[in-house]
């Protein structure tokens, strides 16, 4: 475990992935991309809800938005930038990098990157993929992000997932190589070690489904082990009133349990003590630090 010395104690680290609720990987195979410009938009109210309650608690976080939620609100980059938080890239059109290779997703990269860029005026330095999917069949996507100038990536689990995952990977900050061992910041969310196990517990379907006290104990632990907590959200889990997608029985459940109780839920862990809930870009100092300790993970099929 690579950590800092106290005077060196990290903030936790707020993030939201910016999507529709007709984005979600769920409705891949349900709903295409061509009814999307039929769907009512919901984004912009559950982001100001979100941006209401940093604000009462005096927070920052970092901001992954998809390129087509910019291009369809024009205005919301905007406003979350100006509310004094980080703008960072979900890519375009929330395509798993499976459904990519390393052509399309520079080309995914660039389209996004530009627009959220022209919209506020500032770099764009972080990435997340959608549904995590930067995993050993992707480890391409490390190379085509630094091309992009790319200064970190957010978009490896160290959890086991039939989706996604890499369970051996570094549960702190990190410098990963791709194929042509150049290497990459990469800052996992939060996960709770149980033994030699990784939890999830960073935010999402587990934090919707899963009792608070998960998500509180991996908390209480980053916080003994002097480690970042990241955790992420996204705006849809705190709107009750979404238009149900026709998913199968998993999706549903997956999906629209706990949305009533989440912004509840996100107010509480906001709450605790102790902590100062800041963006990923203002601890990339500290990120580098502790990614600087240990081995670079070379990520490879």
């Amino acid at each position: 475990m690579n950590t800092l010395p106290p005077e060196q104690k990290l903030h936790s680290c707020l993030t939201i992935d910016v999507e529709e609720y007709f984005h979600i990987e769920a409705a891949h195979g349900h709903v295409s991309k061509s009814q999307w410009d039929t769907m009512p938009s919901r984004v912009a109210n559950s982001v100001h809800k979100l941006l209401e309650l940093m604000d009462q608690h005096n927070c920052r976080a970092t901001f992954f938005i998809l390129g087509d939620v910019a291009r369809r609100c024009p205005q919301i980059a905007k406003t979350i930038a100006n509310a004094g938080h980080e703008i960072a890239s979900h890519g375009t059109n929330h395509d798993r990098l499976h459904r990519l290779n390393s052509i399309t997703f520079a080309q995914d990269l660039t389209i996004s990157k530009k627009i959220l860029e022209d919209q506020t005026g500032q770099a764009v330095r972080g990435y997340r993929a959608p549904t995590f999917s930067v995993v050993p069949d992707t480890a391409w996507a490390i190379d085509v992000l630094l091309n992009a100038g790319f200064d970190y990536d957010a978009s490896i689990f160290p959890v086991m997932h039939p989706a996604y995952g890499v369970p051996d990977a570094p549960v702190t900050p990190f410098y990963v190589t791709g194929p042509s061992g150049r290497k990459l910041l990469e800052v996992p969310p939060l996960v709770w070690e149980v033994g030699k196990k990784h939890v999830a517990v960073a935010g999402g379907g587990y934090f919707r489904l899963l009792p608070l006290w998960f998500m509180k104990r991996g908390l209480k632990q980053s916080l003994s082990q002097n480690r970042p907590a990241v955790l992420y959200f996204h705006p849809w889990e705190f709107d009750p009133d979404i238009p149900r997608l026709p998913l199968p029985l998993t999706g549903r459940l997956r999906t629209y349990l706990g949305l009533k109780s989440a912004l509840r839920k996100l107010d509480h862990i906001l709450s605790l003590p102790g902590r100062e809930w800041t963006t990923m870009s203002s601890n990339l100092d500290h990120f580098h630090a502790m990614a600087s300790n240990g081995k670079p993970y070379a990520l490879a099929a």
